[in-house]
């Protein structure tokens, strides 16, 4: 019985062993993980912010108003003319909604600018993918 149970608690250090190298392996991976990730997040950084400054540089041919329109939409998103209107007010002092109207025209045929529907079928604009 005795030669039994020592084999028994060889085994049970030979598997506690075999778990322990595993968890040095599970944090390695998990290190490595890690960064993989990291990395991930920082291109995708680095994407969106490349593709706001082309969106950007691009409404500039329409102008400062476009620009800022432009910008308006980026952090607010889909928004109604009124809406954008009363925003770019805000930071402009001044904004007519006609005028922010054809900008948004301009802006639709640059291809930077796209109108969805919201409730009710409210016409709403947002920065084309």
């Amino acid at each position: 019985m005795e030669n039994v149970i020592d084999e028994l608690v060889r085994k049970i250090k030979l598997l506690e062993e075999e778990l322990e190298k595993e968890k040095e392996l599970n944090r390695e991976v998990l290190r490595e993980l890690a960064i993989i990730k990291d990395v991930a997040l920082i291109g995708s950084e680095i994407y969106k912010t490349s593709k706001k400054i082309t969106l950007l540089s691009k409404s500039l041919k329409a102008g400062t108003l476009a620009k800022e329109i432009t910008e308006t939409l980026l952090s607010e998103g889909p928004l109604n003319i009124s809406q954008l209107t009363n925003l770019l007010r805000r930071i402009r002092g001044k904004a007519s909604r006609k005028t922010v109207a054809k900008k948004l025209e301009e802006l639709e045929k640059l291809g930077l600018v796209e109108t969805v529907e919201g409730k009710k079928s409210e016409k709403l604009f947002k920065i084309k993918e």
